[in-house]
């Protein structure tokens, strides 16, 4: 495990030069009530980039470590972790009565935990409950928890636009509505927004927006064989939009669950395959090799495209694989997302339409 030393000294230098308070520090203390008991050092690790130690002395130890509030911070003793938020402020660590205390009473740190305090509460609460209802009640009180669970986050997450409050509320969410998220997403301080995490998720919903059902299929283009664009280069329009209904199964050979559909795709194909419908399978993040070899092994007789790699994702938002679109004859998204028995009823519905 990395571990640098320096980080302490540069940021203590830092504040010495400036001569003032910078918030762009944070100031951590800690003690033991026993310093012969001790640890020599503590670790400290600032998001996924810094992982640092700092030395304990007589078993105190105080330091400046660089301040980032839009990520989750560990400090560890003995091996016990003990989260805070790096907010620029002066921390206390109690490692008896595993406390961190900010002198920012009503900032981060104290929201941080206030948060916790009410999701274990929140969950203990509906775990006890639901225990207690009947099987035919259960499900209409959970959808109702739901909503409140939702509503809850979505204050937290409008009350800390800066920090990874907000972040971490929005990966609990549970939401069906991509415009509510891309609106709580645009809604995050330019700090938090413009990091590539935050990034990624904005484009993966605002591709998912333009690629809705109801929509117009977004086209995207593949060459297959980089040493031959000229006779391998295809596009999804090759196939949708010409006057069939089309399912396109977005998959990897190395994707356990994409191989488990496929007994469900060679069904399909096989039952509806002919003037009104066909099919085509999309490799994405996979090499070319591997899927043509798995495409053969697993009987997927339909049409293929591969070495698609990420294009494919990016173009209509898809996050997860398999990914299975159903098209109509004029290129329109149908249904999205269709996994098992759903992939024979999408297509029988459309057809009979």
């Amino acid at each position: 495990m990395k571990r640098n030393l320096l980080i302490i000294v540069a940021a203590a230098v830092a504040l010495i030069a400036c001569g003032t308070k910078n918030s762009r520090y944070t100031t951590i203390i800690g003690s033991y009530s026993s310093p012969e008991n001790a640890p020599e050092f503590v670790e400290v690790m600032i998001g996924n980039l810094i992982d640092t130690v700092i030395t304990v002395t007589d078993g105190k130890f105080n330091a400046q470590i660089p301040a980032d509030k839009k990520t989750l911070s560990y400090i560890i003793s003995d091996d016990q972790p003990m989260q805070f938020v790096s907010d620029g402020s002066t921390i206390t660590f109690d490692f008896m009565e595993k406390t961190v205390v900010s002198s920012d009473k009503k900032g981060v740190n104290a929201r941080l935990k206030e948060y916790l305090d009410w999701q274990d509460k929140f969950m203990g609460d509906y775990q006890v409950e639901v225990s207690t209802l009947p099987e035919d009640e259960r499900d209409a009180y959970m959808e109702k928890t739901l909503e409140t669970y939702n509503a809850h986050l979505k204050e937290v997450i409008k009350a800390n636009p800066d920090n990874v409050l907000a972040l971490l509320c929005i990966s609990s969410l549970n939401l069906d509505d991509d415009a509510e998220m891309l609106e709580l997403l645009k809604g995050l301080d330019k700090s938090v927004k413009e990091s590539e995490d935050v990034q990624a998720m904005i484009s993966s919903l605002e591709a998912q927006l333009v690629s809705a059902e109801g929509m117009p299929f977004v086209d995207f283009t593949v060459v297959q064989d980089p040493e031959h664009p000229e006779t391998s280069t295809v596009k999804l329009s090759d196939y949708v939009g010409k006057g069939k209904f089309i399912l396109v199964d977005f998959w990897a050979s190395w994707c356990g669950p994409c191989r488990e559909e496929t007994p469900f795709l060679q069904a399909a194909y096989k039952k509806f395959h002919g003037p009104l419908f066909d099919m085509v399978s999309v490799a994405i993040s996979d090499d070319p090799a591997a899927s043509k070899s798995a495409a053969e092994e697993l009987g997927m007789t339909w049409n293929q495209i591969v070495n698609g790699q990420t294009a494919p994702a990016i173009a209509y938002g898809i996050q997860y694989i398999p990914h299975i679109i159903l098209f109509g004859p004029d290129g329109t998204i149908l249904k999205r997302n269709l996994r098992g028995d759903e992939i024979e009823k999408a297509i029988a519905d459309a057809i009979n339409m």
